[in-house]
């Protein structure tokens, strides 16, 4: 032991020698009998450590110093997690963020068009019978490799709903110059299913990625959110719900 850890054992002595037989101190003590630099140190502490202890015992204590204690104690108590302001809170936050959502899914349907609008136009003339398909099969893999071959836009993996269902066949217009691909399904109840895709890069407005933002376009059900390149935009005539259950078989980020 060195006389830097002796004295800060001996810093904690008492100075009425209460801790002279504690085997705590005892190496402590017995270097400070054989050092006398470290000895006359120690005199010099307990000294000064006496001198307080007397000092403190002269002045009274208060009487009223256990309530004032017991009183800090039940102030500085931690508030329960679930408090009414707490949960007030949270209800505000939520109520925002579901404001927020609808502020932006509003805000989307009312700006967009351009490309959506050429789709559902183009889809009402494949559905009457006044346009063919471009291509015909009840495999999709088979379309997306068509309208790769092609240069038509397409994503790797289609929403997961989707691939339980039989395709149609599908078609590429233009709008703009820009290319739109349209895959036809047999969807659920007899209901048809529809999915527009184009590039999203030199959009104006491009859909949220990841996020469906669902609407009702000249009496169509849609849904349009962006994956990755690409702007997305499922259709059916379907109920709101139905397209609602499709896209929620994997949520948006599992598209």
């Amino acid at each position: 032991m060195t006389n830097k850890d002796a004295s800060f054992l001996l810093g904690a002595c008492r100075p009425n020698g209460a801790d002279s037989h504690d085997v705590e101190f005892a190496e402590a003590l017995a270097l400070a009998g054989s050092d006398p630099e470290l000895n006359a140190w120690f005199d010099d502490q307990r000294r000064f450590d006496s001198a307080i202890a007397t000092r403190l015992q002269s002045v009274p204590v208060p009487p009223e110093l256990r309530s004032r204690i017991l009183t800090g104690a039940r102030v500085s108590r931690p508030e329960p997690w679930f408090t009414a302001r707490r949960l007030w809170a949270i209800a505000a936050m939520f109520l925002l963020f579901s404001g927020l959502t609808v502020w932006y899914s509003i805000g989307y349907m009312s700006r967009s068009g351009g490309w959506e609008d050429q789709a559902l136009a183009s889809l009402s003339q494949l559905v009457s019978g006044q346009e063919n398909f471009d291509a015909r099969s009840p495999n999709v893999a088979d379309l997306q490799q068509w309208l790769r071959a092609n240069g038509s836009p397409t994503v790797g993996a289609l929403p997961v709903s989707l691939s339980r269902f039989a395709s149609l066949g599908c078609k590429t217009v233009s709008w703009n110059g820009r290319p739109i691909s349209l895959i036809c399904f047999h969807g659920p109840g007899g209901e048809m299913v529809h999915l527009a895709m184009t590039e999203r890069a030199g959009l104006e407005n491009p859909p949220p990625m990841g996020h469906p933002v669902y609407g009702t376009r000249s009496g169509w059900q849609t849904a349009a959110w962006s994956q990755g390149e690409m702007a997305m935009m499922l259709i059916t005539k379907a109920p709101e719900d139905r397209l609602r259950a499709l896209l929620a078989v994997t949520g948006p980020a599992g598209f």
